[in-house]
């Protein structure tokens, strides 16, 4: 199987060994039209942007943080208000685009068949989609530049920001010609760009945009005009297009629902589970591995997970659990132990609990949280991150310098049937039941019901009101979605800051027999306080001006028609 992920280093032989290239200016100034005249040139040129794309190599340390799930070390910038504005400038960020651009440009002059290239062209309209999302959801409002911008295109240049319906929409069709161009998984793998993955990215963007649109209505982060159903029936048409269609989906299950979920994330080779759409592969033999396995295994790496994700997973029967009440009299391993056996397996498969296996080769075995160690080993909330973990895996329980292979999972099904389940819900209140029940059947939970908030002693705050049925499937959202990239997008569009501002994130309830140095990091309910000093007002995240990044300072100084992001002037 061809893997176009995790080559970086043979992308620089593999250009400087083609002869076409050799007297070549740089990629961004083509200006040969010998270039591209057969379609395994354009596949070299695509294959760019793979590293590019996906820059990250575990799930937890790169995509799981600055959210209300997970604490380092120290708090959030983006959570606790603290980023300062940008005073560089923007050009980075949009290389890759412009380089796509290029392509566009330049793939009608190939003489090979449409057939023989048409997958690279669905990859190209794939990547720029990548691309300007990352851009919408970082600083909302920016250009949309579909051709080569050259340094002498002064009206191009000095464009003022496109609405962000503009830029959504144009992300939309973009991927509409991606998903009319590429091949199908079966047919190319899911280590590369397959017409299922962009279906699946496609109700990603939709969601996103359709939850901002209407969670920031009537605020300057929303836009006039906006139309939020007109997003969340687009998600919903991808979706049951993916669910409904001849495509090589599923959930991953076994039969074997207290490891199933915990497995998934855990594998090196992804490449026969359905549910994975698309994944970054690693080959440590060839330098190109990962740490995964050391930060989960071996150290904590300051990272714990908090209380408020914890006291969201539903008991095995299906109902809220009186975590805090469990607490008062069962502490330290033995409310471990407890949560384990009284809650979703779900929970055990994202912490880690006493007696766990965590290596088949070290023999290791999970004794208690690590909630006094060093900075590597420290794990600030006794929750010990157990995701992404696989005890079989040569790295397993041992450090970070030994290589893992670990897959990392960018889309999955699960994830589209979340999305299908909460665009259902909000364009019209169907309860798409049988979607979410695909998820609750793999962990051997309860079909899904509605509880009613007024019942639920862990009980969230989004900052207004929402309905129980609504309430329900963000809750399915967040406890099978945790650490995976989503949760930090999550509050974003649903404007949702009141979920953590002004509070402190919570750990365990420590048994301070065991640890009597802590007694000072732990609140009134004995749970570990680990920001107690650091911030004791709780996150300070800024309504009116944290939703967005700034603009860079150099770009407003260049381009006086640009305008700033709200609160940041």
């Amino acid at each position: 199987m061809k893997r176009f992920i995790f080559v970086v280093i043979s992308l620089t032989a593999l250009f400087s060994s083609c002869e076409s290239f050799i007297d070549l200016q740089p990629l961004d100034k083509i200006t040969m039209d010998d270039y591209w005249k057969t379609s395994t040139e354009l596949e070299n040129y695509t294959r760019q942007f793979y590293p590019s794309f996906c820059p990250w190599t575990q799930m937890v340390a790169d995509m799981g943080m600055d959210n209300d799930d997970v604490i380092a070390g120290s708090p959030s910038v983006i959570m606790n208000g603290s980023r300062s504005k940008s005073t560089g400038n923007w050009t980075g960020e949009w290389t890759n685009i412009r380089n796509v651009n290029i392509f566009f440009a330049n793939y009608s002059k190939c003489q090979s068949g449409y057939d023989s290239y048409k997958q690279y062209l669905g990859e190209a309209y794939f990547f720029r989609a990548w691309f300007y999302f990352s851009l919408l959801k970082k600083y909302g409002d920016v250009p949309w530049y579909s051709k080569v911008i050259e340094l002498d295109d002064e009206e191009d240049l000095m464009r003022p920001r496109d609405s962000r319906i503009v830029i959504a929409d144009s992300i939309l069709a973009d991927l509409d010609n991606a998903i009319t161009c590429l091949e199908l998984r079966k047919d190319v793998g899911n280590n590369r760009i397959n017409k299922e993955a962009a279906l699946a990215f496609k109700t990603r963007v939709a969601l996103f945009e359709g939850s901002w649109q209407k969670y920031h209505a009537n605020t300057d982060f929303g836009t006039v005009g906006s139309d939020p159903d007109k997003y969340f029936r687009i998600c919903t048409e991808a979706a049951e297009e993916l669910m409904n269609g001849n495509y090589k989906v599923g959930i991953y299950s076994t039969g074997n629902p207290d490891e199933d979920y915990f497995n998934l994330f855990g594998f090196d080779n992804m490449s026969e589970i359905n549910e994975v759409l698309l994944y970054r592969a690693f080959n440590a033999a060839e330098g190109a591995g990962n740490s995964t396995q050391g930060f989960v295994t071996y150290n904590s790496d300051s990272k714990g997970i908090t209380w408020e994700l914890v006291s969201s997973y539903l008991d095995k029967e299906g109902k809220p659990y009186d975590y805090l009440n469990v607490a008062k009299t069962t502490k330290g391993n033995a409310f471990l132990l407890k949560i384990a056996e009284d809650c979703d397996s779900r929970l055990s498969s994202t912490i880690w609990i006493p007696g766990d296996l965590m290596s088949v080769g070290e023999n290791a075995y999970f004794v208690k949280p690590s909630i006094d160690g060093g900075a590597l080993q420290l794990c600030p909330t006794g929750f010990q991150i157990k995701k992404t973990a696989n005890p079989k895996s040569p790295a397993a329980g041992r450090s970070w310098e030994t290589q893992a292979e670990t897959g990392l999972i960018l889309l999955r099904y699960g994830e589209v049937l979340l999305n299908y389940a909460e665009a259902r819900y909000e364009l019209d209140h169907t309860i798409a039941y049988e979607a979410l029940n695909q998820l609750r059947q793999r962990v051997g939970m309860p079909e899904f019901v509605v509880n009613e908030q007024a019942q639920d002693k862990n009980r969230v705050n989004y900052g207004y009101s929402i309905s129980d049925e609504l309430y329900e499937i963000r809750r399915e959202r967040r406890v099978e979605m945790t650490l995976e990239g989503q949760r930090d997008e999550d509050y974003m569009r649903w404007a949702a800051s009141p979920l953590f501002m002004g509070k402190r994130p919570k750990g365990y309830p420590v048994d301070l027999s065991e640890y009597p140095d802590f007694a000072f990091k732990v609140d009134e309910n004995g749970l570990i306080d680990y920001y107690k000093s650091m911030m004791p007002e709780g996150y300070q995240f800024r309504n009116k001006q944290d939703y967005l990044y700034s603009i860079p300072q150099d770009e407003l100084t260049l381009n006086p028609n640009l305008k700033q992001n709200l609160g940041w002037n």
